[in-house]
């Protein structure tokens, strides 16, 4: 007699091997579209990081040699860092297409807290208490920390270093002695920032500070005396 259809044990079969072929497909789908989201988001961190370094890139080499007049009045030197989370310098170069009623010198300002660095802006170079920065986010990483290289090869964390009293004052016996004549003093060569990017590793990105002259202070006249600019 002639049999027709499939036996029990053969169905079963069958519907175990169409489970494992489906298990297998669903895993190697699974896997294909978490590379794919993986894929993408380390190109738009790798693409984000891109974008940072231009910036920081275009400001660096551009710092130039001017000091401003902060909020308070109190002179502020072209370059300060502060415990190796504040960066601020001065630079040329920003362009004025729109002819605003502000100058091509900036001040700008590199902080970094929790991971974060923020850059901000002022549109005038000495500012008042009504002066108010223009924030902007510029990455976002793990261990940013930015470091100063003098010409003497030294590391510094802060810039200008504190001044010590002692230092200053001439020892006794000898009171026409100025303390450091004669030692030139070290100048600003390079700035170092050091990151360390979540899945990537860490890295040292290195800008020397361009050798440009002062750019002076402007004075205010009295506009009485016909002195104003």
């Amino acid at each position: 007699m002639k049999r027709l259809g499939f036996t029990l044990m053969e169905m079963l079969v069958a519907l175990a091997l169409f489970a494992m072929i489906g298990l297998i497909s669903s895993q190697m789908l699974y896997q294909t579209a978490d590379l794919t989201l993986t894929m993408v988001g380390r190109s738009e961190y790798i693409t984000d990081i891109h974008r940072a370094m231009s910036v920081l890139d275009r400001d660096m080499r551009q710092i130039v040699n001017r000091g401003i007049r902060d909020d308070l009045g109190e002179f502020m030197d072209p370059l300060t860092i502060d415990d190796g989370r504040l960066l601020q310098f001065s630079r040329m170069g920003w362009l004025n297409p729109l002819d605003e009623d502000r100058g091509t010198v900036q001040r700008v300002e590199y902080s970094i807290e929790d991971g974060t660095l923020t850059r901000r802006y002022w549109h005038v170079m000495d500012r008042n208490q009504e002066s108010e920065p223009v924030t902007q986010t510029v990455m976002q990483g793990q261990q940013l920390t930015f470091e100063l290289v003098d010409s003497a090869g030294e590391t510094h964390t802060t810039y200008p270093e504190p001044l010590d009293v002692d230092e200053l004052v001439p020892e006794i016996g000898d009171p026409t002695e100025i303390a450091g004549e004669g030692e030139e003093e070290a100048r600003p060569m390079a700035i170092r920032l050091k990151l360390r990017l979540p899945g990537v590793g860490e890295f040292d990105k290195v800008w020397v500070i361009p050798s440009v002259p002062t750019i002076p202070e402007i004075e205010i006249g009295d506009p009485q005396d016909g002195t104003a600019p």
